[in-house]
């Protein structure tokens, strides 16, 4: 993936060093992917301060699940991609971030969140973004449902990431 910066290393090789239990390689992990992570987090929790702890909570969750990662199930990105909206919308369910409260104060009743609009997004990545991460299609169920190749799929979220990650910074 483009502008992800894995230090040299490939992605498998990375899982396997986790899945040896190299901590070090977490932090390798970190910096390649938490941008992303944060723009996914950060649409579902907008709190900053909560979106840091969601995204913390989210590198915690794939060291300990590490060893149930299965590459022939998808990319290693799409699956801590799904560990971190997990995370948040479990966060927001649970209360633990109420929109209009400061992290400070006291949970009081939760609400439903309102889904944020995927900004400056091209209606395919969009649409392909949704499919994906609210409502759980597979890649193989998003090239058929939108009758396109694995290969354009993979180009779509290229872009749409680095959109997500450029409207992040800016």
């Amino acid at each position: 993936m483009s502008g992800i910066d894995l230090q040299g290393e490939t992605e498998q090789s990375l899982v396997e060093a986790l899945q040896q239990g190299k901590q070090e390689m977490l932090s390798v992990l970190y910096d390649a992917y938490a941008p992303v992570m944060m723009g996914v987090i950060a649409r579902i929790v907008p709190d900053k301060e909560q979106a840091e702890e969601v995204l913390q909570e989210t590198f915690v969750a794939i060291w300990s699940r590490i060893d149930v990662y299965d590459s022939s199930k998808g990319r290693f990105l799409i699956w801590g991609l799904a560990i971190a909206r997990g995370i948040a919308l479990e966060a927001v369910k649970n209360g633990q971030y109420i929109p209009g409260n400061s992290a400070s104060a006291a949970p009081q009743q939760a609400r439903e969140p309102k889904p944020k609009p995927f900004c400056d997004l091209e209606p395919q990545e969009r649409a392909i973004l949704e499919l994906i991460y609210l409502k759980g299609y597979s890649c193989s169920e998003v090239t058929a449902e939108l009758n396109i190749t694995e290969e354009t799929l993979r180009t779509i979220l290229k872009k749409a990431f680095i959109h997500l990650k450029a409207e992040k910074s800016a």
